[in-house]
């Protein structure tokens, strides 16, 4: 009896474990690469300092997928001050946090401008219907409206001033994207031209404007004739006993023992610094014992400019506004949001009960003080809201990346995708290494789990590995239309080159 041998068969099977072993050896060699290089998505640390029962309480309120990794709590209940750290001022060693830890407060400015105005209101030294034309004799405004905006509109966001400049639109945007600075280089004098240069809408109505408050600040220190940062000192921090808050314009000054700030997606961020923009929150620096400070002042009326707080126009229903301070259901309250930075000032007067809530990431805080407050804030359900966008994004990225692997290892045609041919091997290799830079970019690493981002890099590189073996066997350019597959190609080359631009453009921005 005789056998016969298939002679295809020893080949084929040869061929079968080469391929196996180049995708072996491809995924060997950039997953551990991938995996240094890949994204860490924010988790709140383990550590703590401080009040354990503060620290219980605000690990309850946190959701743990927000984004967080380092929180400094303070917590006012009728004149007595706790305090708790969690989590470490960097996100790879550092210490632990605790209430005498610097973090970058933003927007929390904001309300201390407006005391400033209240202050010098009370004392008789500044009406707050004086004109932003009157501070600014000299100045000649596009628009005649900006020049006859008291500054009383301007504390309250009812100036209709844009919340920001047109020159801010460009590069100190897009590098904000990534944690940059969008407010480098902004003096007191480029506040004013672009106020001047500015037109105004809607004024009366309240609309959120960071310029605005730039200039009453800018205002304010013209007509005391100092600089905005001794201004607030004088008026604000020193009084106050606030001794570790300062007002940084370069970053060569940022305070020691800083916690440092991340976006939720874990990149470092810039921390901001701006002499113009400081009266609207860049580059204010604190601790949560030195704010707990300023809301216990504010909240039993000893400090400085505390009538700013006094609902005077409606938002909504229930929804007041003072000067800076906002009044919502009963909590008096301002946030902070800066690259990789949150903050919450808050207090209910009925209670008695005051709160300060420091972050270093880009996550929000605002829920974590109202629920320390005894008040219902956004569920995590919220919160995720706020994310799909770029949750959508993420999984559309990796998807995208990992259809590489099934176009290079398809062998017969499948409606209605044929078998690939060299360009589109191409098209597909550069698309799915522009699609990574997307999603470790722009990803929400805090909700997606982080290692799927080197596993989806290594099963690219096999799925170019794979690709490459099979080049010599395939086709350039397959169909009866080789010009329109050349065409086609071409165009979807140029199209994730300019994807890939955009991306580095953002961040040479930054």
């Amino acid at each position: 009896m005789t056998t016969t041998t298939n002679p295809g068969v020893a080949p084929a099977r040869r061929h079968s474990r080469r391929r196996a072993l180049i995708v072996v050896a491809a995924i060997a060699a950039v997953l551990p690469l991938a995996a240094l290089a890949a994204p860490r998505g924010m988790r709140l640390g383990e550590e703590s300092t401080g009040d354990a029962a503060l620290v219980r309480a605000v690990r309850q309120a946190v959701w743990p997928s927000a984004g967080h990794h380092a929180l400094a709590v303070a917590l006012i209940d009728r004149g007595t001050v706790r305090t708790a750290g969690l989590g470490t001022t960097q996100a790879s060693g550092g210490r632990p946090v605790d209430d005498s830890t610097p973090f970058e407060f933003g927007s929390v400015t904001k309300p201390m401008t407006g005391m400033i105005l209240a202050d010098l209101a009370r004392k008789g030294e500044l009406d707050p219907r004086t004109t932003v034309g009157e501070v600014f004799p000299d100045r000649t405004f596009r628009d005649p409206g900006i020049a006859a905006t008291s500054l009383e509109e301007l504390a309250s966001h009812r100036s209709g001033i844009p919340t920001i400049p047109v020159s801010f639109v460009g590069a100190p945007y897009l590098g904000s994207l990534v944690g940059g600075n969008p407010y480098r280089g902004w003096s007191a004098q480029d506040i004013v031209d672009d106020a001047a240069r500015s037109v105004a809408t809607g004024r009366g109505e309240i609309a959120y404007s960071n310029l605005g408050f730039a200039l009453l600040g800018q205002a304010l220190a013209s007509r005391a004739g100092i600089a905005y940062d001794d201004l607030l000192r004088e008026r604000i921090i020193g009084p106050l006993g606030m001794r570790d808050t300062v007002l940084v314009s370069d970053p060569r000054g940022l305070p020691s023992g800083r916690a440092h700030g991340y976006l939720t997606s874990g990149h470092e961020a810039l921390p901001w610094s701006s002499d113009g923009y400081a009266p609207t929150g860049a580059g204010g620096w604190s601790t949560s014992a030195d704010l707990a400070r300023f809301v216990a002042a504010v909240l039993d009326g000893t400090a400085p400019g505390s009538d700013a707080t006094r609902p005077r126009w409606d938002i909504a229903e229930g929804d007041r506004i003072g000067y800076g301070w906002r009044t919502t259901d009963g909590v008096t309250w301002h946030d902070g949001h800066t690259g990789g930075f949150s903050s919450y000032v808050g207090f209910d007067r009925t209670s008695g009960r005051g709160v300060v809530v420091l972050g270093n990431t880009s996550a929000s805080v605002d829920y974590i003080g109202l629920r320390l407050l005894g008040k219902d804030g956004p569920t995590g359900r919220d919160l995720l809201s706020r994310e799909l966008p770029l949750l959508a994004l993420t999984a559309l990225c990796l998807f995208g990346a990992t259809r590489t692997l099934q176009v290079a290892a398809r062998r017969r045609a499948c409606r209605p995708l044929p078998v690939p041919d060299r360009l589109k091997l191409v098209s597909m290799t550069w698309r799915a290494v522009v699609l990574l830079a997307v999603a470790w970019t722009f990803g929400a690493w805090n909700i997606v789990w982080p290692p799927l981002w080197p596993a989806t890099a290594a099963l690219v590189a096999a799925a170019i590995a794979v690709g490459a073996l099979r080049v010599p066997r395939l086709p350039t350019a397959r169909g009866p239309r080789p010009r329109l597959r050349w065409a086609a190609t071409t165009a979807s080359v140029m199209l994730w080159i300019a994807v890939a631009a955009a991306v580095v453009i953002v961040w040479s921005a930054r």
